[in-house]
């Protein structure tokens, strides 16, 4: 592989040139897209490059699009679309590889050196960072309405990671989670006793204020009669 700039020898998957130091395009080598032009009103939450909409060339309907700097090559998607891009590059038969899944993990759990809490494209309010599938060791920056953000090189580390199996673990995180998420209003749903009509009206038959109400109307109608 060459370098895009200087067109220098590049070895295996180096996301930076050692000759002229610019940032290679690594993410999207092996996937079909078209580019739909540049966004202004979306910055690259980076370096604050105008983002562009590619649209994948994929069995997916409809159509994943996604917003991508062409300076530093991170990539913004919306919420599922990470997911769907990993699953439509991948065999359907996944199968875990434990050595790989903790080489790569190990690999890329120090790809920021730099803590830096990003603002969201769209919303401009800061993202978090998550360690995407919990096991991966790609820290990603997410917003919780509009989505995650990948630095250069990250989707292409995400694909290896899941490839190698780390979609089950991915699925497994995910259960995991919402089970957590769930788990106190299942709990309250179990202590909370159940209240029936026939329970109200019961009570109410026997409530002392029910029956005074009832003596003092009688005593009324009775002196009106006579």
């Amino acid at each position: 592989m060459k370098c895009t700039s200087c067109g220098g020898r590049l070895q295996g998957t180096m996301t930076f040139c050692p000759f002229c130091g610019v940032r290679q395009d690594v993410n999207l080598r092996q996937i079909h897209f078209r580019d739909l032009g540049a966004d202004a009103s979306l910055p690259c939450p980076h370096c604050s490059t105008p983002l562009d909409v590619i649209e994948f060339d994929t069995d997916t309907e409809p159509k994943i699009r996604i917003e991508r700097c062409t300076t530093c090559y991170g990539t913004f998607f919306n919420p599922g679309e990470l997911e769907a891009l990993l699953e439509a590059q991948t065999n359907p038969l996944v199968w875990l590889d434990p050595a790989q899944i903790n080489q790569i993990a190990a690999d890329f759990s120090h790809n920021r050196d730099v803590i830096v809490y990003h603002r969201c494209p769209m919303c401009q309010e800061r993202m978090s960072h998550l360690n995407f599938g919990g096991r991966s060791g790609v820290i990603v920056d997410r917003c919780g309405t509009h989505g995650v953000w990948l630095e250069g090189s990250e989707l292409r580390r995400l694909t290896e990671w899941w490839r190698a199996g780390g979609k089950l673990i991915y699925q497994q995180h995910e259960a995991e989670r919402v089970k957590k998420m769930y788990a106190p209003v299942v709990e309250n749903r179990r202590r909370t006793p159940l209240v029936t009509t026939e329970s109200l009206r019961f009570e109410d038959s026997k409530g002392p204020d029910t029956l005074d109400v009832l003596t003092i109307v009688g005593g009324v109608l009775s002196a009106f009669l006579d």
